[in-house]
């Protein structure tokens, strides 16, 4: 097999490595390069945290412990496609060739009163009970939902860009992004929703907004916040409450809004309630932080609590544990130990999980499993067909942006690998653990990246247990 990947020789850049014609991607070095070394994976890291901060002011009261529920579910929407599910008789990955799902693109999830997950995918809507699948076709009003909620009467909440569209009763109904917010709030991103007793919660990047009985009310700057907001994320306690992060650590809602400020974080993705009350808020490059009522802790990769920074959701069971979903692997905290699972010691089907539901007490946590490491080969050339030898390839387990800041693109990540091309520009990898990475290469004058098709993201080669995976030949185009 013969691809191409692009050049940009302007820049120190990751261009395309392309699969078949994809587009390219230029990424440019920028910050200061660290020594710090790839970290290598880690099954069961030790729990750390960093000092709580200062007491916070005039705090709002935490929710009520939450009691034991019994044996659960833990399900796990995958980046590569597909659901994985943890219950007592072990891990199942669900896909359309072997289940009722009707696609392998999911979106997103959310528990429903009656126990069944909702999850929201290229076709529509599917529940799920661990078993039976029934499933709801798609409206046309949106086209990726980026959050879904259960309400106690059955409907289904979408929110998506532009609005929210809501399922009741065999039909679709859509509400635009103008009643969610209003004047210099108005936007058209809309990013989470939650539904308690009677209400429906969503926030915009702007604004909170409340749908009860049949109307929607705001709050945005001016109407509950004094200053400008950006909220991301949303949940709801077990007092009905909702909690939104937003761009200075979460406001809670109490008759009106109040503010728990969080110095030193970054951008908010999730946000959970854990049984004991206590408030956990991920976000996207600063790891975790959970609020106990007083102070702030904060776990993230540098500490060695989490093995990534990214994190893409949060959950919480009713035994106390808390589930954390990042790009590189699955944690459970239980608070004290943590346990980490990824397709090297498990049967996850991906290590970057975009979501995750957890049922009552959750499962019982099996043993983790040796995966066998797999291998990855390929080769290099230029665009006139001669080899591109001596040159740096590294694989990684997180896709690259725009840019990299270490000495390396894949210097910085939480796992890497690095080899060099022979004379013949053939490189190999071996002994590499299960999972999905990303692929770069030096070119002469900067680095090439295997990228989607669309040239907008990183390209990732997955390899399996036990695989040897030959990715064919690269050829380096010239732009």
């Amino acid at each position: 097999m013969k691809t191409k990947f692009k050049n940009y020789p302007v820049f120190i850049a990751v261009c395309a490595l392309v699969l078949a014609g994809l587009a390219c991607q230029s990424l440019a070095a920028g910050g200061t390069p660290t020594s710090s070394p790839p970290v290598a994976p880690q099954p069961t890291p030790v729990a750390d945290s960093a000092p709580p901060t200062e007491a916070v002011a005039d705090a709002p009261v935490l929710p009520d412990p939450v009691e034991r529920q019994g044996a659960g579910l833990a399900c796990f929407g995958l980046r590569a496609g597909g659901l994985t599910c943890l219950d007592e008789n072990g891990w199942q990955t669900f896909t359309k060739a072997n289940s009722g799902l009707p696609t392998d693109y999911l979106h997103a999830g959310g528990l429903c009163p009656d126990g069944r997950i909702v999850i929201a995918h290229a076709e529509g809507l599917s529940l799920f009970d661990g078993s039976n699948w029934e499933n709801i076709p798609k409206t046309k009003d949106y086209s990726t939902a980026e959050a879904v909620a259960c309400a106690a009467d059955g409907s289904l909440w979408v929110a998506h860009f532009k609005g929210i569209s809501r399922y009741s009763s065999g039909e679709w109904t859509a509400f635009g992004s103008e009643l969610l917010a209003t004047g210099e709030s108005a936007n058209q991103l809309v990013y989470d929703i939650a539904a308690s007793d009677g209400r429906i919660w969503a926030v915009t990047s702007r604004s909170v907004a409340v749908f009860e009985a049949g109307e929607w009310s705001i709050f945005q700057q001016g109407q509950g916040f004094t200053d400008s907001v950006f909220f991301n994320a949303l949940t709801l306690d077990s007092r009905d409450r909702p909690w939104a992060a937003l761009s200075k650590g979460v406001a809670v809602y109490e008759d009106d809004w109040r503010m728990i400020n969080k110095p030193g974080y970054g951008t908010p993705s999730s946000l959970t309630i854990d049984s004991a009350g206590k408030l956990w808020l991920g976000t996207t490059n600063s790891g975790a932080s959970m609020y106990n009522g007083n102070t702030w802790s904060d776990f993230n990769r540098k500490l060695g609590s989490l093995p990534s920074d990214n994190v893409k959701d949060l959950a919480a069971d009713s035994q106390g544990r808390v589930w954390i979903a990042t790009t590189y692997g699955l944690l459970v905290f239980d608070g004290a130990n943590w346990q980490t699972y990824r397709m090297e010691n498990s049967e996850l089907g991906d290590n970057e999980i975009k979501f995750m539901v957890v049922l009552k007490d959750g499962p019982t946590l099996p043993a983790g499993i040796v995966q066998q490491p797999g291998s990855l080969t390929g080769k290099l050339e230029k665009a006139d067909k001669t080899p591109l030898a001596g040159m740096r390839v590294e694989i990684c387990v997180e896709s690259l942006g725009s840019k990299f800041s270490g000495a390396t693109p894949c210097s910085e990540q939480p796992f890497s690998l690095s080899t060099q091309t022979d004379a013949s520009g053939v490189f190999a990898f071996e002994n590499v653990p299960a999972g999905y990475y990303v692929l770069v290469a030096e070119t002469g004058d900067g680095w090439a990246q295997l990228t989607t098709k669309f040239g907008i993201g990183s390209e990732r080669s997955p390899i399996l247990p036990g695989q040897a995976y030959d990715i064919g030949t690269l050829t380096l185009e010239k732009k």
